[in-house]
């Protein structure tokens, strides 16, 4: 089965604060696949800190249309600090309603373990 337009929202821990949203994807193919090349240094993935995260939320859209849609909505108006190429300078004045994206969280954190022992040798 493919997968579905999927965005996707990393959050990331500070010590004596509550997780912070960090940042904003999507994909079109596997999410284990994708948070892979960002936790691993792939060359045309943003590098992400995967010892800094604390969890993953996703969505699946029904149209990659929409994932596009939300996606460039979702950084505009979050402003997470680790989406740069996306944010605008200035603010939104379209309303887009995204309040029936179903965030999960994703729940395969022995996998992100797994990838914290090979790159901690």
């Amino acid at each position: 089965m493919k997968p579905k337009p999927t965005l996707y929202k990393i959050y990331y821990t500070c010590p004596n604060a509550p997780p912070f949203l960090a940042y904003i994807g999507r994909t079109k193919n596997d999410l284990t696949a994708r948070f892979r090349q960002h936790f691993t240094g792939h060359v045309l993935m943003k590098s992400l800190d995967i010892f800094g995260v604390s969890h993953i939320e996703y969505a699946e859209l029904k149209t990659t249309a929409d994932m596009y849609v939300a996606e460039i909505v979702l950084i505009n108006t979050l402003k997470p600090p680790l989406n740069v190429d996306d944010k605008a300078q200035d603010g939104l004045t379209l309303t887009v309603d995204l309040s029936a994206l179903q965030w999960r969280v994703w729940d395969k954190p022995h996998l992100m373990e797994k990838w914290k022992e090979g790159l901690k040798k």
